[in-house]
């Protein structure tokens, strides 16, 4: 066994679950639902986060409902963006050394996914997949159905709002 760094000591492990703003072994629990329920960042004092599968730098996270929530993952990273940390070290990925600004784009490319969605629906009911097609122009099959996933959250969080309603697997705008 390696011996610890200078000025480094252990910390016990409680059974039990790890709450938002909890403090372990130095780092912040920042609880961060929406890419799942459980998912979690951990923060540490100088300004580097571990943003593990929330804020990626190769792509943005799929939202799969039942257990992902677009809304929750929206208000996470408006929750993030404020925060003003220096990097996010994410779970896939190289460090992000310019976080808030990255964050933002990701954030607006939800909203910006969002509007497409009302846009189509603004026309015709739809299918989810039907959506996505229309919205993402994927072809790879795997791609497609992450594409898929998003739309279901997408429009999972603009039901809440009232913003859309559904009609067995059709979709439509709101009146």
């Amino acid at each position: 066994m390696r011996p610890a760094a200078p000025g480094w000591r252990a910390e016990p492990l409680q059974d039990g679950v790890l709450e938002d703003g909890q403090v372990i072994f130095g780092l912040t629990v920042l609880h961060t639902p929406g890419h799942a329920s459980d998912h979690l960042c951990f923060a540490r004092a100088d300004g580097v986060l571990f943003s593990g599968d929330h804020v990626m730098s190769w792509n943005s996270s799929i939202v799969s409902p039942p257990d992902g929530n677009m809304r929750d993952y929206c208000a996470q990273f408006r929750r993030l963006i404020d925060r003003n940390d220096r990097v996010y070290l994410p779970g896939r990925g190289p460090a992000i050394t310019d976080p808030r600004p990255y964050a933002e784009r990701l954030l607006a490319n939800r909203i910006r996914r969002e509007a497409e969605i009302l846009a189509h629906l603004s026309n015709t009911a739809d299918s989810i997949w039907q959506i996505a097609a229309s919205v993402y122009r994927k072809t790879d099959p795997h791609i497609a159905k992450a594409a898929e996933s998003n739309v279901a959250a997408h429009l999972e969080k603009l039901l809440s709002e009232g913003r859309v309603a559904r009609d067995g697997e059709l979709w439509r705008g709101a009146e």
